[in-house]
């Protein structure tokens, strides 16, 4: 393809507003190494490798807003990158050409990808068109014996090869994936059902800094993820938070297909959280913001509605940071009951399916307090996450305005015996 080639988003047929949305939300993060961030990392940030000085990474930011809108071509790019270098005196690594192609690329196929996820995972879309087609593009240069391999694959939406796969699957890859119907798969494409998904096969890569990680096959180190999951997850939390629980827990279901997707997204809430907390929760400042961090399953939700009698309000957990350095302090006093870090992080994922469920009694009368138990990383101890529900709360909205917000608020992290839990006076088991 020529470099005064007409802009990716026209032979895409784009832009559009969830592809826009989708760059203009992430933070710009300088860099000084294209690896300093990976995987869904890159739905919340923008980054330009080795652009470490801030004015630098915003200009470099327009030009690329400009791209992504449709007004700029690769050579406008590269025009408006001549200008920024020499503006900032900016010494990059690699050729000008070579340079300028990946950063152009690379972030116009990821917003596009981002976007249609956001289209191709609502739930209105997946009832109607429940499966996805991997379509390989024949105008690439050097096309990928793998692509080409998975060129007409047809999996259901929630299958989860998609959580690796979901194309791009490399640099300059622009592989996509369009959305297909019951009637189609049979009509058009002469199936009596979906494709089996191909065995993941992968190779060694060592690292730079003598580290080891297993790449699937036909996949550029980096790209084994789906673009714009993360911030999928983002919106899905949202939105769920103001909706009834089985809704909410349904529509973050059909677009969260297994757990690994799940912790995909906590990662970008609740992960950094802990991170900044947990080294010494005493003497953190909480600023009271909260945070929507995780969901209980439909699963879950019909559980808990069905054993109390009563609606939950939201599938969503939420928390803010005060209730975070709560959940992390040292239990009881005590450094040695204190969950781990590693335990504390994984947590939210465990609230999604736990393995039990106790509810609070007191004074005969049972709570709207939850215990949720689930193994320890090492499967050596129970933990126990204690959630409330139906919380009352003040939030904001995206505007400032304030307003009551009622959602499962998570107050406690630690371990428990299973044997201290029997007692029907205190706790009362549902799940």
């Amino acid at each position: 393809m020529a470099d005064s080639a007409a802009p990716l988003s026209a032979i895409f047929k784009q832009p559009w507003q969830t592809q826009l949305d989708y760059f203009q939300q992430k933070l710009n993060l300088p860099t000084e190494k294209w690896t300093d961030i990976m995987k869904a990392q890159h739905d919340r940030s923008f980054v330009v490798a080795g652009a470490m000085t801030c004015d630098l990474l915003e200009d470099l930011r327009q030009a690329v807003g400009k791209a992504i809108e449709g007004g700029s071509t690769l050579a406008d790019f590269r025009r408006d990158f001549d200008q920024i270098v020499a503006t900032h005196g900016w010494d990059f690594k690699g050729g000008r050409n070579w340079r300028t192609r990946v950063i152009y690329q690379t972030n116009l196929q990821t917003s596009y990808a981002a976007g249609r996820y956001q289209q191709l995972t609502d739930p209105d879309m997946l009832k109607v068109r429940p499966y996805w087609r991997y379509v390989h593009s024949d105008s690439v240069m050097r096309p990928r014996p793998q692509h080409q391999a998975w060129n007409g694959l047809i999996l259901r939406a929630d299958d989860p090869w998609w959580n690796v796969h979901y194309p791009p699957n490399g640099w300059g890859c622009q592989c996509t994936v369009r959305a297909v119907s019951l009637q189609e798969l049979r009509d058009k494409y002469g199936k009596t059902g979906p494709d089996t998904a191909p065995v993941i096969q992968t190779r060694r890569v060592e690292q730079d800094d003598g580290s080891v990680v297993y790449v699937p096959d036909g996949i550029d180190f980096g790209w084994d993820y789906a673009p714009g999951q993360a911030y999928v997850g983002k919106l899905l939390l949202d939105k769920a938070a103001t909706t009834s629980a089985r809704i909410g827990a349904n529509a973050i279901q059909s677009a969260v297909n297994n757990i690994d997707a799940l912790d995909k997204i906590i990662q970008e809430r609740w992960q950094p959280l802990v991170q900044q907390i947990y080294p010494d929760p005493a003497n953190y400042r909480p600023t009271k913001q909260r945070f929507h961090i995780g969901a209980l399953s439909p699963q879950l939700v019909d559980s808990i509605e069905q054993a109390t009698g009563e609606p939950l309000a939201t599938a969503v957990v939420s928390v803010d940071d005060s209730e975070v350095k709560h959940a992390l302090r040292d239990a009881g006093g005590k450094a040695s009951k204190r969950i781990s870090e590693e335990d504390a992080m994984q947590a939210v994922v465990g609230l999604w399916e736990p393995e039990r469920v106790y509810q609070a009694v007191e004074g005969n009368q049972v709570q709207p307090v939850y215990l949720l138990i689930f193994p320890s990383k090492d499967g050596q101890r129970q933990v126990k996450a204690v959630v409330s529900a139906n919380y009352r709360t003040k939030d904001k909205d995206q505007t400032g305005k304030r307003f009551v917000l009622q959602t499962n608020s998570l107050t406690t992290l630690g371990y428990v015996d299973l044997n201290d839990l029997e007692n029907p006076a205190q706790y009362r088991r549902i799940l």
